[in-house]
């Protein structure tokens, strides 16, 4: 066979294979490597777990900015001077946060926790897109429908909803926002997870790019870092690297037995305590 006609063909073949495994074309597999939802359609009938914070909760349903019915718990604290916005990370549901949900309402806050589309009983399928329509939707849930100022808004976000909480405080006024076992971008750990991924950059990735670390460089509310030292799912150099770029008022604490989210279990008090010096130091 013709050398030039070889070549042609390997070409096309590296062009193809290249095209294939981009993140922004095939998300058949970039989306399920992302995305590990636990659904869970009982919830839409299943009341809100007790917690022991001293808060009242309540299933809530809201819209999206998708157009997707997105479900929730709203653990309210009486006499609470803020209300948290919840974002949790990319696995299992909101059945599985109330341990943390635990710890903020005793450290003093009422709390809004919601799944993503396609989690637990909320519509739809994940998307990188979608998680953060949710999270509008979720905010506008708290002014709009529970009349919470936006001054009394402190988003919070775990793993990958620490995106969702940049996403939104870039956008959005809020008192200031949390910052749990947060990568320093999307493309940054999924490189390091997948290194294969390295060939492409982040104007690859779908958009939103979700990069923590160019939205924090930038004017922002006060922030929060909280990361745990033995984290083998986001390493804590990935808070160090949230910290240096993060414009001041800024705080990091370092958990030293904790994992990526396994806070209630190793520091519970200190937990709380982080999250009421934080909160004393906004008032």
């Amino acid at each position: 066979m013709n050398p030039v006609v070889i070549g042609a063909m390997l070409l096309l073949m590296a062009a193809g294979t290249y095209c294939f495994f981009c993140p922004r074309l095939n998300y058949a597999i970039y989306e399920p490597a992302l995305f590990h939802p636990a659904i869970n359609r009982e919830l839409k009938e299943m009341a809100p777990p007790e917690v022991h914070g001293g808060a009242v909760a309540a299933s809530v349903t809201f819209a999206s900015e998708s157009g997707k019915t997105i479900r929730g718990w709203f653990y309210v604290k009486p006499n609470a001077k803020y209300t948290v916005l919840f974002s949790h990370g990319n696995g299992g549901n909101i059945s599985s946060r109330t341990d943390i949900v635990e710890l903020l309402n005793k450290a003093g806050t009422s709390v809004l926790i919601y799944d993503y589309e396609g989690y637990g009983a909320s519509d739809g399928t994940p998307s990188v897109a979608g998680i953060c329509a949710d999270g509008l939707g979720a905010y506008k849930f708290l002014v709009e429908s529970k009349k919470i100022k936006e001054d009394q808004i402190i988003l919070y976000g775990e793993s990958l909803g620490a995106a969702v909480t940049t996403y939104l405080a870039e956008r959005l006024p809020c008192r200031a926002m949390i910052l749990q076992s947060g990568f320093a971008s999307l493309h940054r750990i999924a490189t390091e997870r997948y290194p294969i991924l390295s060939i492409y950059p982040e104007t690859f990735f779908p958009e939103p790019h979700l990069n923590n670390l160019e939205i924090l460089s930038k004017a922002h509310p006060p922030v929060l870092i909280i990361h745990g030292q033995k984290d083998t799912v986001v390493p804590c150099a990935h808070a160090d690297s949230l910290y240096q770029h993060a414009l001041a008022p800024k705080k990091i604490v370092v958990f030293p037995e904790t994992g990526h989210s396994n806070f209630y279990k190793t520091a519970p008090e200190k937990f709380i305590e982080t999250v009421q010096s934080f909160i004393g130091e906004l008032s």
